[in-house]
């Protein structure tokens, strides 16, 4: 539905998923998502994502979107109750009519498929978070994790750990960008990331708090560029990735946190 912006219909989505997994939005918080900007295929000014214009990869410089919370509120597909954001049912419609499937959006755990993440799909990154959602607060594997995603990672998902690769030439920078970020993006304390250097990180995965896998078929910051997928294994092909990368984990250095220089 071309007529309905993709970071409105992404709010509605958000609006719908925190309220049926019991944590409603606060209406303040509304126009804060609306407006953080998706880790899409963009260079950031700032060396950390979610603050600030951004830049395409055409030079132009693309402005934060606009917000949503009067809107959605003015045509009666969200409205506020006791401080919350709560679906309609029109925004509800609204929803299925842009393609969400009805019965998904009601089922209890519509995310077991698998699922192909085009790139020309608006609601990629909808998609992806829905996925990793599922995870609760698990770890991240991603060689190729960057500071511009930290934002979208803390604000739209639950994961608080990731490991990072340090073989790659690039990720000293990498890291101190990281560093910063963490120290000073709002709830950056809330995520630990890890580096190592050990050649066997090379598959992306999330391995969630209760132990199950997905596997991710590019980094998180190639999703919107190429066409990847998210497909959950076996159970024994899951615990070969959780014993592997759990150990991973515990022998990884952590990014410590470090204060952008005056």
């Amino acid at each position: 539905m071309d007529y309905v912006p993709d970071h409105v219909l992404r709010t509605l989505w958000y609006i719908d998923l925190m309220a049926r997994y019991g944590n409603p939005l606060p209406w303040g918080d509304v126009d804060r998502y609306a407006q953080q900007a998706v880790p899409r295929d963009a260079h950031r000014k700032s060396p950390f994502g979610g603050l600030g214009e951004i830049i395409g990869r055409d030079g132009m410089v693309i402005h934060r979107p606009d917000p949503v919370a009067a809107y959605l509120k003015g045509v009666g597909w969200v409205l506020e109750d006791s401080g919350v954001a709560k679906l309609t049912p029109a925004g509800r419609t609204v929803l299925v009519a842009c393609g969400e499937a009805a019965d998904e959006l009601a089922a209890e755990d519509p995310e077991v498929a698998d699922v192909a993440l085009d790139p020309q799909d608006p609601l990629v990154y909808v998609q992806l978070t829905r996925r990793l959602q599922k995870a609760g607060a698990g770890l991240l594997v991603d060689a190729y994790f960057k500071a511009d995603s930290l934002v979208w990672l803390i604000e739209s998902t639950n994961l608080r750990r990731v490991l990072i690769s340090s073989r790659q030439p690039r990720s000293e920078r990498d890291r101190q960008t990281i560093a910063v970020a963490l120290a000073t993006v709002p709830n950056g304390s809330d995520v630990e990331v890890r580096h190592t250097a050990d050649p066997s990180l090379h598959d992306r995965c999330v391995i969630g708090e209760k132990g199950d896998v997905q596997l991710l078929g590019s980094s998180v910051n190639g999703v919107g560029k190429h066409l990847t997928a998210v497909i959950t294994p076996s159970s024994d092909i899951s615990q070969v990735y959780r014993k592997k990368y759990e150990a991973l984990w515990g022998d990884a250095a952590k990014v410590e946190p470090r204060p952008m220089q005056a």
